[in-house]
């Protein structure tokens, strides 16, 4: 995201797929080591929503690389 002149932000056009699924993969690895660590704490709270994270980031790089919606195995 950009920002205009006034501080108001722009929306940028989507980036290209391998951009959009090397970004997701990296954001699939950050909620890896985030469950992780969270396993660690022994807070359960802290392991659900790692948990989610990860699945959320887990659609996301299915989506983009191969226009899945993570909806089937």
């Amino acid at each position: 995201m950009t920002t205009t002149t006034r501080g108001i932000a722009a929306t940028t056009p989507d980036p290209p797929a391998e951009n959009r699924a090397a970004a997701t993969a990296r954001h699939l690895f950050q909620a890896e080591v985030a469950l992780h660590i969270a396993h660690q704490s022994h807070v359960d709270a802290w392991i659900a929503a790692a948990g989610d994270k990860l699945h959320q980031a887990v659609v996301e790089h299915l989506a983009a690389i191969g226009g899945q919606d993570g909806s089937s195995p």
